[in-house]
C-alpha cells in the first residue's frame, strides 16, 4: 500500500467518522416540543444533547464549525485525489451510500421545513382539507403543530410535490417518528439518484472527470446537510433535473426529456428558469458544456430572484451544485461552487451561537456568506494574474 493510499484510507475514516458525529449533534437542536421516544436511554442522552445546543452555545457553535471545518477540507482532497485518478467512481459511490444510510438517522437540525412539507400531506390524508386554502394553523388541537414554523403559510409549491409526499406520509400510518423517517429516505433516494445521473452523464461528456464530478455533489458538505440532514423538497427537484438530462444525454430521449424537465418544474417552478437553454440546445452532443453553463447561470439567476424575495437559504443552491458537478473540469466553478457552499453553511453558525435574529446575527450572517466568495474571487484573479506574468516574462 502506497503512502497515497493510506492517507485516502484514513481520510475516508475520517469523513465516515465526521457523518457519525454529525448525526449525534444534529440532535442538539432538537425542538424542546417534540419528544421522538419515550425510551429512558434516550431521553438521557437527549437532555445531555439539548443542554449542549441550546446552553452550551459557543462548544455547540465550536463543535459545528469543526465538522464543517473538517468536511470541507475533505471534500478539496478527495477532488484532488479523483483529479489524480486515485480516487475512483466506484469508492465515490460507496461512499455516498453511506453517507445516505448514516445521514437519514439524523434530526433535522437546521431547517423545520420538512415538518410542513410532512403537515401539507396531512392536511389533505388526514384532515381532509385542501392544503392551498387550510394552513397548519387552521388546526391548532393537532399535537404536530407545536414544533412547527410557518404554520400561517398555505402550500407553496407545485402541485407534484403533494403528489409524491402524500404517500410518503400514509407510509408513516399517522406516526410522526415513521413518517420523519419516510420523508427523510425520499431525500435519501434522490440523492442517491442524483449521484447516479451524475456519474452516468460524465461517462459520456468527460469520462476522465467522472469521480471528480461525483464528489462534487456527493460529498459537498452542503448537499449531504440539505440533502441528506434536512432533506428538502430541492434535492427531489434536482434528481428529476438531473434525470432530464441523462434522458436526453444518455438514452437520446429528447421528448422524455422535456417531460421529466416540466416534471421537475412541476416540484417547485425553478428549474422551468432553464427552458430557455434547453430549446436552444437540443441534446446536441457538442453544446452539452455550453448548454450546462447556460443552464447553471440561468438556475442560479432564478434561486437569486428567489433570495431577494425571502433570504439566502443554503438549500435553495442544491439544483445550481447538481448541474455544476457536471463541469468538473471548470476549475473556476469548482472553485466558486465550494467557496459558495461553505458560505451558504456557515450562515447556520451566528444563530447557533446566539440563539435568535437579532441585527448582530443578520449582519454576521451576511458577512461570512460573503467572505469565502469574495476569498474565491481573489484567488482565481491572483491565479489569473501570476499566469499572466508568467507568460509575459
Amino acid at each position: 500500500m502506497t503512502n497515497s493510499d493510506r492517507r485516502t484510507n484514513i481520510a475516508l475514516v475520517i469523513f465516515l467518522s465526521s457523518l457519525l458525529i454529525l448525526v449525534v449533534y444534529s440532535y442538539s437542536q432538537i425542538d424542546l416540543n417534540l419528544t421522538l421516544s419515550s425510551n429512558a436511554f434516550y431521553q438521557k442522552i437527549q437532555q445531555q444533547l439539548i443542554t449542549l445546543g441550546y446552553f452550551q452555545r459557543p462548544l455547540s457553535t465550536a463543535i459545528y464549525l469543526t465538522l464543517l471545518l473538517v468536511l470541507f477540507s475533505l471534500q478539496m482532497f478527495f477532488i484532488r485525489q479523483a483529479r489524480l485518478g486515485k480516487l475512483k467512481a466506484l469508492t465515490v459511490g460507496k461512499l455516498a451510500v453511506a453517507s445516505a444510510a448514516i445521514l437519514i438517522f439524523a434530526y433535522p437540525a437546521f431547517s423545520h421545513d420538512i415538518f410542513n412539507y410532512m403537515f401539507d400531506a396531512r392536511l389533505l390524508v388526514t384532515h381532509r382539507v385542501n392544503p392551498w386554502e387550510f394552513t397548519a394553523l387552521d388546526f391548532p388541537q393537532d399535537l404536530w403543530t407545536r414544533f412547527m414554523r410557518w404554520t400561517h403559510r398555505t402550500y407553496p409549491y407545485g402541485p407534484l410535490w403533494l403528489f409524491v409526499t402524500t404517500p410518503f406520509y400514509i407510509l408513516g400510518a399517522g406516526k410522526f417518528t415513521l413518517t420523519l423517517f419516510w420523508f427523510k429516505f425520499l431525500g435519501a433516494a434522490s440523492y442517491l439518484a442524483s449521484v447516479w445521473f451524475i456519474k452516468k452523464i460524465l461517462k459520456r461528456t468527460s469520462p476522465k472527470n467522472v469521480a471528480a464530478g461525483m464528489v462534487l455533489f456527493a460529498l459537498n458538505p452542503l448537499i449531504l446537510i440539505e440533502s441528506l440532514v434536512s432533506a428538502h423538497i430541492d434535492i427531489v427537484m434536482a434528481a428529476l433535473f438531473l434525470f432530464a438530462m441523462y434522458l436526453v444525454v444518455v438514452k437520446k430521449k429528447r421528448l422524455a426529456g422535456w417531460i421529466a424537465l416540466l416534471v421537475s418544474g412541476a416540484m417547485k417552478f425553478v428549474t422551468i428558469a432553464a427552458i430557455p437553454v434547453w430549446v436552444w440546445w437540443r441534446g446536441e452532443r457538442q453544446r452539452f458544456e455550453k448548454a450546462t453553463i447556460g443552464m447553471l447561470l440561468l438556475l442560479l439567476l432564478a434561486t437569486g430572484i428567489a433570495i431577494v424575495f425571502r433570504e439566502p437559504l443554503p438549500w435553495y443552491f442544491i439544483t445550481p451544485l447538481a448541474v455544476g458537478a457536471l463541469l468538473p473540469q471548470r476549475k473556476v466553478f469548482v472553485v466558486f461552487g465550494v467557496a459558495l457552499s461553505m458560505g451558504m453553511l456557515l450562515r447556520y453558525a451566528p444563530y447557533l451561537l446566539r440563539g435568535d435574529y437579532s441585527q448582530w446575527v443578520r449582519a454576521t450572517r451576511t458577512i461570512v456568506t460573503i467572505a469565502p466568495l469574495a476569498l474565491a474571487l481573489f484567488g482565481v484573479l491572483w491565479r489569473k494574474r501570476t499566469s499572466s506574468s508568467s507568460l509575459s516574462s
